[in-house]
């Protein structure tokens, strides 16, 4: 969607008054009381490709069969939007000028995030969702032919996140440091390079949800919902499972609640009975907080929040490869 198409949409677009809207850099969520509706910027990045109707089309489709699998009471259906007077509607009839995915809108107070902050998550709580991640996996698509889940891209995905975080040495933290950071997890990588191809051979790698953490987790009093799975680059969410555990565990830590990062991985492990994740799980949580410090260091020059969250992430990073 450009634009020209978003000044288009108002109330009539979705027969019921917009609350608000939201903007990520790859999306517009328009919120009404009882729906969000999940439009795509017309756009292009390396990682993603938005920037055609046929693309954003299959795209939506793609999030709405990967998220349906996680969330199914969440994620209702993809619309085409249409051009009727001066505005849009939602049509399964017309011309289509854009599409939308349609979501059951949930209350911003359940965000796992806020209700860790707010000390009201329990244990419980994240064994269900190891469950449901264990059940989502079972049903996903398996890589066994190693193109997203061989040593190589495995390598190649985190020299790409210290590339990026390069340009912070001296700043946010010493060249010993991140040198140490990057010696210690290829020289994990290259001791354990027959466990990385015996994942693949075993359907350990598949298509994950790729971005499980607590801003991506509604709890309500009715139900867990994950959602926000990424669609669009297979190259990112398709990983090794104990990739996709350790995402939820590093953002948990990160959160200081390491004993809810424990109970996670523990309940995953005994039911799916992949002990090999242990081996894997601070290489792997090393890996999730560079991508995190990776993300907040776009915006570390005008944001010094971001900045700030990029050091620390660091540091986490750090502190996971002298584990391994």
């Amino acid at each position: 969607m450009n634009e020209h198409l978003k000044a288009m949409i108002d109330d009539k677009t979705f027969n019921e008054k917009i609350e608000e809207i939201k903007e990520t850099h790859i999306s517009y969520i328009f919120l009404t009381k009882n729906f969000a509706y999940k439009i795509k910027k017309d756009i292009m990045f390396p990682f993603l490709d938005y920037s055609t109707l046929e693309k954003r089309e299959f795209y939506c489709k793609e999030e709405f069969r990967i998220n349906k699998l996680l969330c199914p009471d969440m994620y209702l259906r993809v619309s085409a939007m249409i051009k009727e007077g001066s505005g849009l509607i939602l049509s399964d009839t017309g011309l289509p000028l854009d599409y939308t995915i349609v979501m059951k809108r949930m209350p911003e107070k359940y965000i796992m995030r806020a209700l860790i902050e707010k000390n009201k998550i329990k244990e419980e709580i994240l064994e269900e969702i190891a469950l449901k991640i264990l059940l989502f996996h079972k049903r996903a698509r398996v890589d066994y032919n190693g193109k997203y889940g061989s040593l190589a891209n495995v390598k190649k995905n985190v020299m790409d996140n210290f590339k990026d975080l390069e340009c912070f040495i001296g700043d946010l933290f010493s060249s010993n440091e991140f040198n140490t950071l990057i010696g210690k997890n290829l020289e994990f990588m290259n001791k354990n390079s027959a466990l990385f191809e015996k994942r693949v051979k075993k359907g350990r790698v598949l298509e994950t949800h790729g971005d499980l953490h607590s801003g991506n987790i509604f709890v309500t009093p009715k139900d867990t919902y994950i959602f926000d799975a990424i669609e669009f680059n297979p190259g990112i969410n398709t990983t090794d499972v104990a990739a996709e555990i350790a995402f939820l565990c590093m953002d948990l830590e990160f959160l200081g609640r390491d004993d809810l990062s424990k109970t996670f991985s523990d309940k995953y492990i005994l039911e799916s009975n992949d002990k090999e994740i242990q081996k894997l799980l601070s290489f792997y949580k090393g890996y999730r907080a560079c991508v995190r410090a990776k993300v907040n260091g776009y915006q570390a020059s005008a944001d010094s929040t971001a900045k700030e969250l990029t050091k620390k992430y660091f540091y986490l990073a750090l502190k996971y490869a002298e584990e391994l």
